[in-house]
């Protein structure tokens, strides 16, 4: 399994291998230069010693010097020497033949030196010509080598220099393709990492993401996002023990709102049972009807208390989302007052994944709640949308929109109403159980904490909002399976 270490480290390795390579070529360079200048120094020599022979040839012949004779001797054995030293320097500037005559010539001249002292007075005219040329050829010969030397070193001093030009550029260029591969392999993963951290933090996302296969980064990645889920499961059983210790609240709130129908029930009962047969029978069914619907408030009110404990396990299934509006509002209808209106406006014919009576509850407790506030038009919408984190901004947002942001398609589900709108200081309480801002006995503030309970299981979120023309906006979020044509 890879992983960022050996990345790193073999990235390292590499840099090292061509720092290594780059200084290698740089000595073999400055070696072969250092070795054509030493082989440049027996050229310039014997090119000194050929001048200094010269030289010493004049005052023997013009002057009769005969110390310079002796002196001519060493300067010829000091250019022997110097051939005989420089030999690979000579046969790479002038070839083998030109160093073959060349030693030819200096063996030439020396025997005629060494064979000077001993000749006759006539024969020295020819000799000192014989030497004269002899010398003047040895002189050509070592500045054509001089000259081919100065061009050898140019042409090693140049090809050097280009040498360890590509070399920098293959330094340079190796040394980007580390970096690339450092930021595409290394920096890459770990800034992913560090924007999925953001997203967790500001609610985007659920899960880390995993950004590659290296091994430190999955056993990072595992390991965090089972501590998420531990915290989760942890904040779940939070929640249910909050729950638990507010069933002595609910049970206490629960209790007063029965008191008043059981209140109702008692006396009516008690009247029927004082009267007896002397009551008249209009009273009689007055009183019975009194019973029978404080009895139905109070089944209803225990109903509304199962509702809000008990945890139905979610059936999402794929329904069509116009069918489960469509069957709400058929059955909010019969409940609703004939003043009031409802306007059903479907956009979105999509499937969605819901449970299909939650769903149904979310949206009759809506409607229901508006016209017990005092609406009297109720429009309900359903438009496919994005979603936008300035929703949240401009509006109170209840539950986690993770789920909707990071979906591909989102459906929103709008309940708005023409009633009095809900004040600012109350909206963050609305959702909180047995909150309502209506007269004792006439609701038990579970509605809305059902609402938000059912769309927190559909993974969905809510906003409430109050149009700038009146009233309460209640959009439902929910995300789209990736299939939903």
């Amino acid at each position: 399994m890879p992983s960022l270490r050996s990345k790193i480290l073999r990235t390292y390795g590499f840099s090292k291998l061509v720092l290594l390579t780059f200084a290698t070529v740089v000595f073999v360079d400055l070696y072969v230069l250092y070795h054509q200048i030493e082989e440049g120094q027996a050229v310039t020599g014997f090119r000194e010693a050929v001048l200094e022979m010269r030289r010493d040839e004049k005052n023997l012949f013009l002057y009769g010097d005969l110390s310079s004779f002796d002196e001519l001797i060493l300067q010829e054995a000091a250019a022997q020497s110097a051939l005989a030293g420089g030999r690979d320097a000579f046969v790479a500037i002038g070839g083998e033949p030109a160093f073959r005559r060349l030693e030819a010539n200096l063996r030439a001249y020396r025997e005629e030196l060494e064979a000077y002292p001993f000749l006759d007075q006539p024969s020295l005219a020819s000799a000192r010509a014989q030497i004269r040329q002899l010398g003047h050829a040895l002189t050509e010969a070592s500045e054509r080598l001089q000259l081919g030397e100065r061009q050898l070193l140019a042409d090693v001093t140049r090809r050097a220099g280009i040498t360890l030009l590509l070399a920098f550029v293959g330094v340079v260029a190796l040394g980007l393709a580390g970096g690339f591969f450092l930021v595409r392999r290394v920096v890459r993963p770990l800034r992913s990492l560090e924007e999925g951290l953001v997203a967790i933090e500001e609610g985007r996302g659920r899960e880390l993401p995993l950004p590659s296969e290296d091994q430190e980064i999955r056993s990072f990645v595992a390991a965090f996002n089972g501590m998420l889920r531990r915290m989760r499961k942890q904040q779940d059983q939070v929640k249910r023990n909050e729950k638990a210790a507010a069933l002595g609240v609910l049970v206490s709130g629960v209790a007063h709102e029965l008191n008043n129908p059981l209140s109702n029930i008692s006396t009516s009962a008690q009247l029927l049972l004082e009267e007896g047969d002397a009551a008249d029978a209009e009273l009689k069914r007055l009183w019975v009807a009194q019973i029978d619907s404080e009895t139905e408030r109070a089944r209803r009110i225990v109903r509304r208390l199962l509702d809000s404990v008990r945890h139905p396990r979610v059936r999402a299934e794929r329904q069509s989302l116009s069918g489960v509006v469509e069957s709400a509002v058929e059955l909010v209808a019969r409940q609703l007052p004939p003043e009031v209106e409802v306007d059903l406006e479907t956009r979105a014919e999509v499937d969605v994944a819901v449970d299909r009576e939650r769903m149904q509850q979310v949206l009759i407790n809506l409607v229901r709640n508006a016209a017990d506030a005092g609406a009297r038009h109720v429009r309900l919408s359903t438009e496919l949308a994005a979603w936008d984190d300035d929703f949240a901004d401009s509006a109170h947002l209840e539950g986690d929109p993770a789920a909707v942001s990071q979906a591909a398609r989102a459906v929103r589900i709008t309940v708005e109403d023409d009633g009095p709108g809900i004040p600012l200081e109350l909206r963050e309480q609305i959702f909180t159980p047995f909150f309502t801002t209506r007269s004792a006995g006439d609701g038990t503030g579970l509605g809305l904490y059902l609402v938000k309970e059912i769309v927190d299981e559909h993974r969905g979120c809510l906003i409430v909002d109050v149009p700038p023309q009146g009233g309460t906006r209640f959009a439902v979020w929910l995300p789209l399976p990736e299939d939903s044509p």
